[in-house]
């Protein structure tokens, strides 16, 4: 092949081969939420997905693959290409607890993933039936002193944070209640509302029917009050010392992905959560904006939730398999 042939086809793989992560993304971009479709993670998916779009030029696929409490889709992410086209919503569930439920996990949260930003945060909500006659957090531990056994709280499902946060009411307070796990917060909600459960910690889809006047809440489970519920307190303003569950959302990557494309998603994420229309909805949905959208920041909050709740299961009799 002559000389000048071969420069030619060089030039045209160059042309090809070198702009390419200049111009990421340069088509659709897929992201795995890891539980079914309904509740926080269809909500997250579509405000990510409407909002980044536009900032990427390039379409967000939501997809979802539920299973494992969130481990088979992020499992599934762990082991895509690592070229920024495939993200996972990465909840604390996922990253930071499944670790110390789950004897073996498909994927390591610390290994194989490349963090991207933190989006949101948020809590559970202790909720009851507004027709039961508990008003408050002391109301509730008065109750289930009184009736040993034969409390009843429903969850997501177990080694969720909404079981977690039961859990760690039982131990704090001191309280004989009883977990009742579901495949979902969904039907759980349903049988609080018949009377079948007498209280949940639940996300905050179930606000509509707090606001709407069918659930009471009670308290929230994180640090502070949630801006959607200003009026709620938190557990530890209820005076159950040490409570804290939080729950966050995120982006994260598969590790190895190019620095060039977690830096134009997180600064994607930054610029939506900026926007006023974002941030209404955020609040209508009872989450919070992230203290900090950097990588950095999101890698240092994993790992410090991946220790926090190492420490606290161990103490647990509660094993996956």
């Amino acid at each position: 092949m002559p000389r000048s042939l071969k420069i030619l086809l060089l030039a045209l793989v160059l042309a090809f081969v070198g702009p390419a992560w200049a111009e990421y993304p340069d088509k659709p971009v897929t992201l795995v939420v890891p539980y079914p479709p309904g509740g926080m993670g269809s909500t997250f998916g579509t405000m990510v997905s409407e909002a980044l779009s536009p900032t990427l030029g390039q379409r967000m696929v939501v997809e979802y693959k539920p299973g494992a409490n969130g481990a088979l889709g992020a499992g599934m992410v762990a082991k895509a290409p690592a070229d920024g086209y495939t993200l996972l919503m990465a909840v604390n569930s996922t990253m930071t607890i499944n670790p110390s439920l789950y004897a073996k996990l498909p994927f390591d949260p610390l290994k194989d993933f490349a963090p991207v930003s933190m989006v949101y945060t948020s809590s559970n909500v202790l909720v009851v039936n507004s027709n039961s006659p508990v008003k408050s957090v002391k109301d509730l531990i008065a109750l289930a002193k009184a009736r040993p056994g034969k409390i009843f709280y429903g969850s997501a499902g177990n080694g969720s944070t909404p079981h977690l946060s039961g859990e760690m009411f039982r131990q704090l307070a001191g309280v004989p209640v009883v977990h009742v796990p579901y495949k979902g917060s969904g039907p759980a909600v349903v049988d609080l509302l018949g009377g079948q459960l007498d209280f949940m910690f639940v996300d905050t889809a179930v606000l509509p029917q707090v606001h709407g006047g069918r659930l009471r809440a009670l308290a929230v489970t994180g640090k502070k009050r949630l801006g959607a519920l200003p009026d709620i307190p938190t557990m530890e303003e209820e005076g159950v010392k040490g409570f804290y569950v939080d729950t966050w959302y995120s982006l994260a990557a598969p590790a190895g992905t190019p620095p060039e494309a977690i830096e134009k998603l997180n600064a994607a994420v930054a610029a939506m959560i900026a926007q006023p229309a974002v941030r209404a909805r955020m609040k209508d949905i009872g989450v919070d904006p992230p203290e900090d959208t950097s990588a950095k920041y999101m890698n240092t909050i994993v790992r410090r939730d991946t220790a926090r709740w190492k420490k606290f299961i161990a103490g647990t009799d509660i094993k996956l398999d």
